[in-house]
């Protein structure tokens, strides 16, 4: 059984977590073929718009496989002890990385550590009604390698700061509230919202969607004046498109454009 499904859609792709019996959590099969999946997305050029979900109605991804981690840890202990000499920046590497295309998560019921912090990488998250989302890394002894990082940035100092010191769930509507999810729907709707959102971007010119993404996410990283400054030449190159002059041809002849990406 494939621990992850790849499904293409148009222009969108969903991947899917789907070890439900183990509420999605991420082993190290499961994470390797989520890192294959993500590869396969981000070299499909005609693929413009990423979906993350979970198999089942009970978990999104339940995060790290404590159990696994326990057998693990176990067997290492009877080993022999090994120089540690692991690079920590790359054991920590973002589990969703940055391929430069806009991504949604679709988050079905639980959505705890790893499982959390992969929907925070997206750029869009919404969630079904019985979601429950948490950092709980504080409670079994760890704190989270992402999340202490995005999730401030994402919904306010004071609500990442609840988040990641107590380690306690966040239900649906209190996550609506502090801004950590765009939209709630029911279980049954959720991954076809995610969808008809996904089209509504995908039917957008993909150079100007991906270099608005871009500036955004600059504008938070560092000063504004020096934002504006980095994406000068951006912008300018997204003015100056092909896919520019075709989407003001299609208003005026009121058509739907065709969109070359360049």
């Amino acid at each position: 059984m494939a621990y992850v499904n790849y499904e293409k859609r148009g222009h969108v792709a969903i991947i899917t977590l789907n070890r439900p019996d183990r509420m999605n959590a991420l082993g190290r099969e499961l994470a390797a073929e989520l890192r294959e999946a993500e590869a396969e997305f981000a070299a499909d050029n005609d693929v413009w718009l990423g979906i993350y979900t979970g198999a089942g109605d009970r978990a999104f991804c339940a995060g790290r496989d404590l159990k696994e981690a326990a057998e693990l840890d176990a067997q290492a202990s009877s080993a022999p002890a090994e120089p540690a000499n692991a690079n920590p920046i790359s054991r920590f590497e973002r589990i969703a990385p940055d391929h430069g295309k806009p991504t949604i998560a679709a988050i079905n019921g639980a959505a705890y550590g790893g499982g959390l912090e992969m929907a925070l990488t997206c750029d869009i998250r919404i969630c079904s009604e019985n979601a429950r989302m948490a950092l709980a890394e504080v409670k079994v002894g760890l704190c989270p390698p992402g999340g202490s990082f995005n999730l401030p940035r994402l919904v306010g100092l004071s609500n990442a700061m609840w988040v990641l010191l107590s380690g306690e769930p966040v239900d649906a509507p209190e996550a609506l509230r502090m801004g950590l999810v765009t939209k709630v729907t029911t279980q049954d709707a959720l991954l076809e919202t995610a969808v008809s959102m996904a089209e509504t971007i995908a039917a957008n010119a993909p150079l100007a969607v991906r270099a608005t993404r871009k500036l955004a996410r600059l504008g938070l990283e560092m000063p504004l004046d020096y934002a504006r400054r980095m994406g000068a030449q951006l912008i300018e190159s997204v003015w100056t498109s092909e896919d520019s002059v075709e989407g003001a041809a299609a208003f005026a002849e009121k058509r739907d454009p065709e969109w070359r990406m360049r």
